[in-house]
């Protein structure tokens, strides 16, 4: 079971890079829903990731672990509805037989949060760690829902630069026309 999933998140990496040129438009609200869907594995990544760089005590490395577990019943809560999301960021118009928000939702969220894994680990380095820490440290005292919303603005702000750089916006893009 778990190789057919692997199998089948190589086809979808290949179909997301056929989307990159054009991302998806999500709401304001959707973009949280998705990002607070993966916040526990956003976490865990950046704390690790840093863990090279920084002491043991800053608090991206010594409390990231029991951030993630404060989130996850949240998160666990907001993954049917990031699934078909993600799917939605994903989708090139093509038919994609077998995969729905219950069958491909969740293999594509797993996809994502791989992504993420991999980008932390391009993006955290012993220049930028300090900077995560100390967004660690001002967004952790937050509910879920807000540390998401937070990131979720971030990304929008990043996301404005890189298109104004002309890069890729990244795998979504937050639609301008909604508030959300």
């Amino acid at each position: 079971m778990r190789l057919r999933k692997l199998a089948a998140g190589a086809a979808l990496i290949g179909m997301s890079v056929q989307v990159a040129a054009q991302p998806a438009c999500l709401t304001t609200a959707e973009a949280e829903t998705l990002v607070q869907a993966m916040l526990p594995s956003l976490i865990d990544n950046a704390s690790e990731q840093c863990a090279s760089y920084l002491p043991a005590n800053s608090a991206i490395v010594a409390r990231g672990d029991a951030l993630s577990q404060r989130y996850t019943p949240a998160a666990d809560m907001a993954r049917d509805e990031a699934a078909g999301l993600a799917l939605r960021v994903l989708d090139n118009g093509e038919d994609s037989p077998g995969l729905d928000a219950e069958s491909g939702g969740e293999l594509i969220i797993g996809l994502f949060e791989m992504g993420i894994g991999v980008a932390l680990a391009e993006m955290l380095n012993a220049e930028s760690c300090p900077t995560a820490d100390r967004v660690f440290t001002a967004l952790e005292p937050l509910p879920s829902r807000n540390f998401a919303g937070l990131l979720t603005l971030l990304i929008e702000i990043g996301s404005a630069d890189d298109e104004e750089e002309g890069e890729s916006p990244g795998p979504f893009a937050i639609c301008q026309t909604a508030t959300g």
